[in-house]
């Protein structure tokens, strides 16, 4: 793909920001900044939160507009995330963001040949379907334009019945789907590549995925979001969670969550998207929510676009008695027992009269067959996270459980089909 250097990113970010002051909305938000030359000035700009967006923009307000609306589409994040956010891009916007994600899409090596299910949600203003649409027409590919509207047996079943070689959607589908072909003990063995989008796959439910669908490869279809559109793309090379910035369309900033200044490159912090392509609702500084890396290396395949991994959501941690728990280490600890167990499960945390109400919610084939795996998760659950244990000892947790349900019983956001892997109640 193209690359910008960074100066010719840093020349086309100052043009984002002074066609930005053009709205209402950001000509109050930087009225205190005379100038942007430095990456200092740069970083005086404040950053844009999820929060902005959501109460400044369409269809309760234009005032993130520079123009009249007109020759636009309008898209929705879905609020999976958080609370739903809107934002507008001009027809032209929205085609050169089909055209990139086309791009990333020939780099998985798609080709005319294949025949590609479109398992994404289509409808409630959610881009994914018509953008995948978009991009299978751009590689000339067929479409099996089947969508995740339609219950997970129908689309197992189509599945099997015209037999993709690419599939893409959500990681939560995909889970569902290998839950299925464990139970029916079917591989699909078409089935050449996985692409997802939308929410990162573990490693271990990608392994799961893998061992019970067939499926020959896993990769990223991209890094995207309804926010800010594709930030990053996967060549063949790239490792698990890792993606090439496209330099031409995005500005990125890893930075500290709290300073949000620059953390140095090799080290962890939270990511700051300039979309460097839309001028009708400008993207500035927008804390998209994620956690990156910014790679030292270079990738082997020769793209001088740089490399950065994920390395989860900023918030994804969660407090429990005097330590921070991460969700990666249920997910890890649900994988050991994948062979009887879905991937797909939810974390209840909830607080009755100053204790603790702790439950985790694991999708399941066969609820009374597995009975027994309940309580050895619970059990290995306890041994990687002390603290719920001793919280359990001294009475802080006053009660702590697995539990079997049925496989499509964990609540899924209506428009995207994600689960939310934590539910915290609790009054902080």
């Amino acid at each position: 793909m193209k690359h910008l250097t960074q100066q010719e990113q840093f020349s086309r970010a100052k043009e984002i920001f002074s066609i930005a002051r053009k709205s209402p909305y950001y000509s109050e938000k930087y009225k205190n900044i005379s100038k942007v030359e430095t990456d200092a000035d740069w970083q005086a700009i404040p950053a844009l939160s999820r929060n902005d967006l959501y109460y400044n923009t369409y269809p309760a307000t234009h005032s993130m507009f520079t123009a009249p609306l007109a020759d636009a589409i309008v898209l929705s994040t879905g609020g999976s995330s958080g609370v739903a956010r809107t934002v507008v891009l001009s027809n032209g916007e929205w085609d050169d963001f089909c055209e990139k994600q086309a791009e990333a899409f020939k780099l998985l090596d798609v080709k005319p040949d294949d025949i590609v299910a479109n398992l994404f949600i289509a409808g409630h203003l959610w881009p994914s379907f018509i953008g995948v649409h978009e991009m299978v027409k751009r590689v000339n590919a067929v479409q099996l334009p089947i969508s995740s509207n339609i219950v997970p047996e129908e689309i197992y079943a189509m599945c099997k019945q015209y037999q993709p070689t690419v599939m893409v959607s959500l990681p939560t589908l995909f889970v569902f789907l290998a839950d299925l072909a464990k139970k029916d003990n079917y591989k699909f063995t078409s089935l050449r590549l996985i692409a997802y989008a939308g929410e990162q796959l573990s490693r271990e439910a990608e392994a799961h995925v893998k061992k019970y669908l067939g499926v020959k490869e896993i990769k990223a279809l991209a890094y995207s979001s309804s926010d800010c559109g594709i930030m990053g793309y996967q060549c063949p090379h790239c490792g698990f969670g890792t993606y090439h910035l496209p330099s031409d369309f995005q500005k990125i900033e890893i930075v500290d969550s709290e300073t949000l200044l620059p953390v140095a490159d090799g080290e962890a912090g939270e990511i700051l998207i300039t979309n460097l392509r839309r001028e009708f609702q400008p993207i500035v500084r927008y804390r998209i929510g994620d956690m990156a890396t910014i790679l030292k290396e270079s990738c082997p395949c020769g793209d001088k676009n740089p490399l950065f991994r994920l390395s989860g959501r900023a918030g994804e941690d969660f407090k429990l008695g005097g330590a921070y728990v991460s969700i990666d280490v249920f997910e890890k600890a649900v994988n050991e027992y994948s062979d009887y167990l879905s991937m797909n499960f939810q974390l209840i945390l909830e607080d009755v009269g100053n204790q603790m109400l702790v439950d985790v919610n694991v999708e399941c084939d066969n609820k009374e067959k597995n009975k027994g795996v309940s309580i050895e998760l619970k059990q290995r659950l306890e041994e990687l996270i002390p603290e719920l244990k001793v919280g359990q000892e001294l009475n802080f947790i006053k009660h702590f459980a697995v539990n079997l349900i049925e496989l499509g019983a964990l609540p899924r956001n209506p428009i995207t089909g994600k689960i939310k892997k934590i539910v915290d109640k609790r009054v902080i």
